[in-house]
């Protein structure tokens, strides 16, 4: 018993001469750094970047402003030493105002990265926490030592440790089967949190579709639609399909010219002339755009040139129903021989 207590107090003495916030801050930075650079998965980078977006900027400036941990008077007595403004903070106060002073940074480095022209992008807002999150700890760290040793704050790394091995050296095999589960249970809690913080592949998955024209300029605008068109004459509109589903996708793209007829509030297709299908498969995050020429035979007004996604294949008969998703413009289709015959009867008139 004498070796193994002579043990624990040399652990307890090691730990409690630790100031651990320093080099755990300065890894999170680093790993941040490193994922960023070797673009790792998305769930990695979360769980290095959301503690430098929303947590160590905050514990750092606090860290700056309040290096001395909240003692008990009634255990310690008053405190005679040179007078420093409210250098003291409860670590339940830290850990809660870090995240709220994080938050509040966020837009006041932003206005200074705007202010200088930088730009924002991950590394220069990666870089500018990292500066704010460095000069917080080196302020902190020097004012920490300036303080007597029992004001000092540290992570009570010594304090949790010898709390948990109390626990579990009691002798009633009970206790300790509880203590085993509730430490358990902790840990699952803790991890279920983290992954649902961030976890990626909760969001909104979907992908979409848009009818664009060319602009003089040469830039596409979803506007400016062809409206009247002629029988067997070339006619052209550009597709635009965007993957936001997560991971790479095949699509089919499927054209109609359709005559419809609306009856009851109900939209019905009567007559229909297929104008091609493509075929294309998308990574994530990526715009497949195609140009889609096409000859109209149907004539009338009304007519609505429809296009059709599926994710795969897409059925013999296409419908707004079964696809994925779908959009079309409403056109007017003439006989070019009609055309002239009116001009050429309004010329004699």
């Amino acid at each position: 018993m004498g070796s193994t207590s002579h043990s624990k107090g040399r652990v307890n003495r090691a730990l409690g001469e630790l100031s651990l916030d320093i080099p755990i801050s300065l890894a999170v930075v680093v790993l941040g750094y490193i994922g960023a650079l070797l673009h790792v998965v998305p769930t990695v980078q979360a769980l290095f970047g959301l503690p430098i977006l929303l947590f160590l900027p905050g514990y750092a400036l606090l860290l700056a402003l309040f290096p001395g941990k909240e003692l008990d008077p009634e255990m310690h007595g008053p405190v005679f030493e040179p007078f420093e403004w409210n250098a003291s903070l409860s670590l339940a106060e830290r850990l809660a105002l870090s995240f709220g002073m994080s938050v509040a940074l966020l837009p006041v480095v932003g206005l200074v990265v705007l202010w200088l022209g930088l730009g924002l992008n991950l590394y220069v807002v990666l870089t500018a926490l990292s500066l704010v999150i460095l000069a917080g700890l080196t302020v902190g760290e020097v004012r920490r030592q300036r303080l007597r040793p029992a004001r000092q704050f540290h992570i009570p790394v010594r304090q949790w440790h010898a709390e948990i091995t109390d626990a579990f050296d009691r002798p009633d095999r009970i206790d300790s089967a509880l203590n085993v589960a509730l430490a358990v249970a902790i840990v699952l809690a803790v991890a279920s949190l983290g992954f649902a913080l961030v976890d990626t592949s909760g969001g909104e998955a979907y992908s979409s579709l848009s009818l664009l024209t060319e602009d003089a300029s040469g830039g596409f605008v979803a506007a400016d639609y062809p409206s009247s068109l002629t029988i067997d004459e070339q006619s052209e509109l550009y597709v635009s399909v965007s993957n936001f589903e997560g991971e790479e996708t095949s699509y089919t793209l499927v054209a109609e010219l359709q005559r419809v007829e609306q009856s009851g509030g109900e939209t019905a297709v009567v007559e229909r002339q297929p104008l091609g299908q493509q075929t294309q498969t998308v990574a994530d995050g990526e715009t497949w755009r195609t140009r889609h020429s096409f000859a109209p035979e149907l004539t009338g007004e009304n007519l609505r040139l429809t296009y059709f996604l599926y994710e795969g294949s897409a059925p013999t008969e296409p419908s707004t129903e079964t696809a994925y998703r779908s959009a079309y413009i409403w056109v007017t289709v003439t006989d070019g021989a009609d055309e002239s015959a009116e001009s050429g009867d309004e010329t004699t008139a």
